[in-house]
């Protein structure tokens, strides 16, 4: 059964969404990224609840699950456990990328960016002075591109035309990889002249999300020693997702929108 979330504690809803999509997988890497997304819903949550009961009950729940997980969990020192978690979000984000610069980006593809935005986020809890912040900045670089791409693609949809490939006014022909030239110059005219998503259309965007089917997750390759799963009831049937959090950090009336991670021209 979904894990309910008031809406005082919505900011956590995504990555309580995540896990919980993890957990039909069974995998052992699913099985690690879902902990840590609700670890991470757990740190987000504490500090904006308040007394009510529902917040409680909510946060109550995920700290129980943790606690369950704990042991399960030790298998993997601090290190093996981000290398594990970052793998996963790149490939979830790097399987949206590809969809959206073959110029075939739809709603499955900005729920994918959206996906890969919270596994990049969950990334931070990890960070410490030790942290190389080479690196922190590509993850942030990347959760902020994705959680733009996904805006940007479901604007253009509801707006009657093809999502434009890569990021805006982006020259394909220079960041090029694996796609084919004459995919490259689609709607190249128009991704020129299309603005950044307004706050209403962010939000209007992310209200999408609503009655959106579960992202479709890859799984990574098999993890040795792992404990494995206790028996489990079986699961009822999944409740409509509901709405993810409202608004983006980019593409706004102010911050201009992102460049494509990594690229510094």
């Amino acid at each position: 059964m979904p894990l309910s979330v008031p809406p005082e504690l919505k900011r956590i809803k995504p990555f309580v969404q995540r896990a919980e999509e993890l957990d039909r997988d069974k995998s052992p890497e699913s099985r690690i990224v879902a902990y840590y997304c609700r670890q991470w819903a757990v740190q987000t949550g504490i500090p904006l609840s308040t007394s009510s009961d529902a917040a409680k009950t909510c946060l109550g729940e995920l700290l129980g699950q943790l606690e369950g997980e704990k042991g399960a969990m030790s298998v993997f020192n601090r290190a093996e456990s981000k290398q594990i978690c970052r793998g996963f979000a790149d490939t979830v984000f790097d399987r949206a990328n590809a969809v959206d610069r073959a110029g075939a980006a739809d709603k499955a593809t900005a729920r994918t960016f959206y996906a890969a935005a919270s596994f990049f986020e969950i990334l931070q809890q990890f960070d410490d002075e030790s942290t190389d912040p080479d690196v922190t900045k590509e993850e942030e670089e990347r959760r902020v591109y994705a959680k733009w791409k996904a805006t940007e693609i479901l604007k253009a949809i509801r707006e009657g035309r093809k999502p434009a490939p890569g990021a805006f006014g982006e020259d394909m022909e220079k960041g090029k990889t694996d796609v084919e030239e004459e995919d490259q110059d689609v709607n190249e005219e128009e991704q020129e002249e299309v603005a950044p998503a307004t706050e209403e259309e962010a939000v209007a965007a992310e209200e999408e999300e609503e009655e959106a089917p579960d992202v479709f997750i890859p799984p990574l390759a098999p993890t040795t020693g792992f404990a494995p799963l206790a028996p489990s009831a079986p699961e009822p049937e999944p409740e409509p997702e509901t709405e993810e959090e409202e608004g983006t950090e980019v593409g706004l009336d102010g911050p201009p929108p992102p460049a494509y991670p990594g690229n510094d021209d």
